[in-house]
């Protein structure tokens, strides 16, 4: 049996002073995108997601049905095939150089505090 995969996962809320509309501005603009594109591949991941949320009466009931917060405003997955490659691009200079430029660009329209990361892990034959 083929090991697992690892899949990071960000679970973007959006800053607080921002509408759907600025916010859906900034994650759809060419530079976010053209930082992403870097980052898939310095990282040497073979797949990236980047999807936002639906603003629809559908989502509001899923919410409502079991009284949860508002639902994260986008999710981003970055798809690796190995883990010990994604640990050597996390240990480069240009990687985490690209990190910061990232970070600074995104904090003009993610809420850091209120969003989530985190890796998991996935078996491509299930």
């Amino acid at each position: 049996m083929e090991p697992s995969k690892l899949l990071f996962v960000h679970c973007v809320k959006r800053n607080k002073d921002l509408d759907s509309g600025e916010f859906r501005r900034f994650w759809n603009s060419a530079e976010y995108r053209s930082l992403l594109d870097r980052m898939v591949l310095l990282s040497g991941a073979r797949r990236m997601e980047k999807n936002l949320t639906l603003v629809i009466e559908a989502n509001t009931m899923l919410q409502e049905e079991r009284g949860t917060d508002d639902p994260f405003d986008g999710i981003i997955e970055l798809w690796s095939d190995s883990a010990r490659d994604l640990n050597a691009a996390l240990e480069s200079t240009e990687f985490n150089e690209l990190m910061a430029e990232l970070e600074e660009y995104q904090s003009g329209f993610i809420d850091f505090h209120e969003s989530r990361r985190f890796f998991t892990e996935y078996n491509p034959e299930t």
